[in-house]
């Protein structure tokens, strides 16, 4: 086997355990964690380290509006991180669980606003 050969199987493999690690924690948001400052969060990405001992998890809020608002919720997540990770150890088949970092997610708010900047500048 040659190193690019190795690199994609690498690359494949990280892929692979960035969307399993994506389903498992969206349902452990949804089942498992109660709070109400968190709202509703929703995963929109999943970025595994290629050593696997890290992934950022980027999150959107639908519910929440003001910056204040958004930075709670993330620092929430963040202190629950280390309970999630344990959550995501007992579903997943890891040898060790990646440290969760929860980072906040602004580009569905950002395809919002240009959405109906076009949208204004149509009817114009």
């Amino acid at each position: 086997m040659g190193d690019k050969e190795i690199n994609f199987q690498q690359s494949y493999r990280v892929q692979r355990i960035a969307q399993e690690i994506h389903k498992k924690i969206s349902i452990i948001l949804q089942h498992r964690i109660d709070d109400i400052r968190i709202g509703m969060p929703t995963i929109s990405g999943v970025q595994v380290s290629n050593d696997l001992k890290n992934a950022n998890i980027f999150v959107t809020f639908i519910d929440k509006e003001g910056p204040e608002e958004i930075d709670t919720a993330v620092m929430i997540l963040q202190r629950a991180s280390r309970f999630i990770r344990f959550l995501l150890a007992n579903t997943m088949r890891l040898r060790v669980a990646p440290i969760l970092l929860f980072k906040y997610d602004s580009s569905l708010i950002e395809g919002s606003k240009v959405y109906s900047l076009i949208s204004v500048t149509k009817r114009l």
